[in-house]
């Protein structure tokens, strides 16, 4: 009894542990793009730049496989978010930077 006890305590842990361990699901194509604009927003030093590492990741584990007029897509937003930024005036600057701790915040940022 006391064996049967531990091999299922062994097996629950095993499953638990396996679940655990898989990826996040893939992002569509307009959550990738999505997401870069958000690392250009969180890149911008005139939103006063975040961390970045953790959504780096996510790209970067969503990029394989992505179609190139996708990624191109995607590059496209990063540099927009950043020279939208640059050019933002006080009150759309707060709205970038809410856009930035808010939704972005679903993508790892």
């Amino acid at each position: 009894m006391k064996t049967l006890l531990i091999a299922a305590a062994l097996m629950t842990a095993v499953s638990a542990t396996a679940v655990a361990a898989q990826p996040a699901a893939r992002l569509s194509d307009a959550q990738f793009v999505k997401a870069s604009r958000c690392k250009g927003l969180a890149k911008s030093e005139a939103l006063g730049a975040v961390d970045t590492s953790a959504l780096d990741a996510v790209l970067k584990d969503n990029r394989r496989g992505r179609a190139d007029h996708i990624v191109d897509k995607a590059n496209t937003a990063t540099d927009m978010a950043q020279s939208e930024a640059r050019r933002a005036g006080d009150e759309r600057k707060a709205e970038l930077i809410a856009e930035r701790d808010g939704a972005c915040q679903a993508f790892g940022l």
